[in-house]
Formats: C-alpha cells, sequence, structure tokens
C-alpha cells in the first residue's frame, strides 16, 4: 500500500470515528486522540520546546477539537484540523508566555523516542546544525520547515494547516532551506 493510500484510509478512518462520536459515541472520540496524540505531542514539543508545556498544549488542543468537532465540514481532515489547532495554541501560548525555545531538547526526545541507531559524526553535526539554524527561522518559515521535513506533510496539507496558499506554503519552505543552507555553509566553510 503506498503513502498515499494509507493517507486516504487515515482520513477516511477519522471521518468514521467522527461520525460515530456525532452519534453520541464518545469512545470513537477517545480513538481519535490514541491515534493522533504522538504526533500533536511532538508537533508542540517543537514548537514549545519543553515536555511539561507540550503536555499541556497537546490536552488543550484536544480539548477545542472535541468541543468544535461537529464544525468540521470535511471530516476526512481532521487532522489538518487538529494540526493546525495544535499550532494555534502553541503560537497563543508562546505569546502570552513568551517561552524559550529549546529545540534540542525536543529533536533529542523525538529522536530518542524512536531508537534510531548510530549515525556517522558528520551527519550528527549536519543534524545539530540544521536544529540550530531553525532558531533563526520567521516563525512561519519555520512552522512550515518543520511540518514539510519532519511531519512529511504535502504542501497543500501544510497549506491547510497555516492558512496560507500552497504557493505560500513553497515559497515559505523554499525561503527556510535557502536561510539553513546558507548558515550551515558560513558554519562549516561549506
Amino acid at each position: 500500500m503506498s503513502n498515499q493510500e494509507v493517507k486516504v484510509n487515515s482520513g477516511q478512518e477519522d471521518a468514521e470515528w467522527i461520525g460515530l462520536f456525532l452519534q453520541g459515541k464518545e469512545e470513537a472520540f477517545n480513538r481519535l486522540v490514541l491515534k493522533h496524540k504522538e504526533k500533536v505531542y511532538f508537533l508542540a514539543l517543537r514548537v514549545l520546546g519543553n515536555h511539561h508545556d507540550a503536555e499541556e498544549a497537546s490536552q488543550e488542543a484536544f480539548i477545542k477539537a472535541y468541543k468544535a468537532l461537529e464544525k468540521l465540514k470535511e471530516r476526512k481532515y481532521f487532522f489538518t484540523w487538529l494540526y493546525r489547532i495544535t499550532y494555534n495554541v502553541c503560537m497563543t501560548r508562546k505569546k502570552t508566555a513568551r517561552f524559550t525555545e529549546s529545540l534540542d531538547s525536543a529533536a533529542e526526545l523525538r529522536d530518542n523516542s524512536f531508537g534510531q541507531g548510530e549515525e556517522s559524526v558528520e551527519k550528527d553535526q549536519l543534524k545539530q546544525a540544521v536544529k540550530e539554524m531553525m532558531g533563526i527561522l520567521p516563525r512561519q518559515q519555520r512552522a512550515v520547515f518543520v511540518m514539510r521535513i519532519y511531519d512529511e506533510m504535502k504542501f497543500e496539507e501544510i497549506a491547510r494547516a497555516t492558512g496560507l496558499t500552497t504557493g505560500g506554503a513553497k515559497a515559505n519552505f523554499f525561503n527556510a532551506v535557502q536561510k539553513i543552507k546558507k548558515c550551515v555553509r558560513a558554519k562549516y566553510e561549506l
């Protein structure tokens, strides 16, 4: 089964669970939470930079989704909608609390969680440099970069999640990549 087929089936499955939830079956929403909680958490962790704030933001995002689920028009795009809610919750929290970003802890937790094997020193250094350089990106470019690279989202999905046009998402990604390349080359004299 291709990646595209998995995403389509996943969206259809979400739509079915939403239908059941709207018919009064609460356990259907629990299934949605179980299915998407890890992705929501890691998005919040990357944006907010620490476990505690990411946990709280994840819970807040699911509560908002629960309360507004009946307003969702295209049920098969539940995850994109949830992603946008999570992103907005995180941005609101960052603005009000002025969180300091800690990309290193977020990346470390993610890498450790997926049990990656040993990699070459050069590859680790390059990964670390990219993580550091992400800190210089404007908020919108960083969000698009994270969605495209870490979450492997298509530009259309990124556009729906951020409120940008597809072209705007592509432009933000391109500019982010160019800035990161420039900084990495300067730092490592490549």
